[in-house]
């Protein structure tokens, strides 16, 4: 797989991956984007699939979960699973959180962000296009992961936990690096004008949003957008890392929900404080 900025595919070790390349060396974080390779699930969700809600069998996710674990150094025992429902919900999560959505089942009916201090806690979201977006204040001992799908996007979920960190937690804005990780690109997210129309009214004209005079639909660049987004509220371009790969064009390497028609298995997002 091409390189892309700010982002490495990597193939040795257990499973493939994707990391930041601004993070590889990063002795006091580990992080991860999964892809589809290196699992045991079969059918649509081969092979590395980590969505309980695929109709995969159990045994399959949870031995999926645990290549992850030993991926990273850590295990499903210490991992905490947000719930995903394109809203913008967002919590701290602790270690009586550990083992939610695999050991225990998943407590929350809506949390499309989590963040944590502690060490060891790996935070996990899911994603099969939509915009995974990691975020790491080092000097201060903080990560968080976000889920934007396009209705997180445009609702700005990313800036909330920009907001929650310096409100709440007193963290410097010049402190916060963001990682917006794979997903669906431009190139292959078309929208109508339906959707289109809720971006211009938060967004006003701009490049990341594309009218494509053939069809009368829209191209909107998700990466763009957040990271635009961001940068509003004071979050500098060089703090922000752009992994710049699509799912939907690389859907020999990725779940991709729209080239698939829905039938695909569930990518994962992970990040933990060692």
């Amino acid at each position: 797989m091409e390189q892309k900025r700010g982002a490495i595919y990597k193939e040795e070790g257990i499973i493939p991956h994707v990391i930041f390349e601004c993070w590889e060396n990063d002795s006091n974080m580990g992080h991860c984007f999964t892809t589809k390779l290196g699992g045991v699930s079969k059918g649509e969700c081969e092979s590395l699939n980590l969505g309980f809600n695929r109709g995969d069998d159990r045994e399959n996710v949870v031995e999926n979960y645990r290549r992850v674990g030993t991926l990273l150094g850590t295990s499903i025992e210490q991992m905490v699973l947000s719930r995903q429902v394109h809203e913008t919900q967002i919590a701290e999560v602790t270690s009586n959180d550990a083992g939610n959505g695999i050991i225990t089942p998943n407590k929350w009916e809506s949390l499309d962000g989590i963040y944590t201090k502690e060490k060891g806690l790996t935070l996990v979201t899911h994603y099969a296009d939509c915009v995974p977006l990691f975020f790491y204040a080092r000097k201060y001992g903080m990560i968080g992961m976000a889920h934007a799908g396009w209705r997180g996007t445009v609702n700005e979920i990313g800036k909330k936990m920009i907001d929650i960190w310096h409100q709440e937690h007193n963290i410097p804005l010049e402190d916060i690096e963001v990682g917006i990780g794979p997903s669906i690109g431009p190139c292959c997210f078309e929208v109508h004008t339906d959707v289109a129309d809720v971006f211009l009214e938060r967004f006003g004209e701009q490049p990341f949003i594309v009218k494509n005079t053939k069809n009368d639909k829209y191209n909107i660049d998700l990466w763009a957008c957040n990271a635009y987004s961001l940068e509003t509220i004071g979050i500098k371009p060089n703090q922000i890392a752009k992994a710049e790969m699509c799912t939907c064009c690389q859907s020999d390497t990725f779940f991709s929900h729209r080239k698939t028609q829905g039938k695909r298995g569930t990518l994962g997002a992970f990040m933990y404080l060692k």
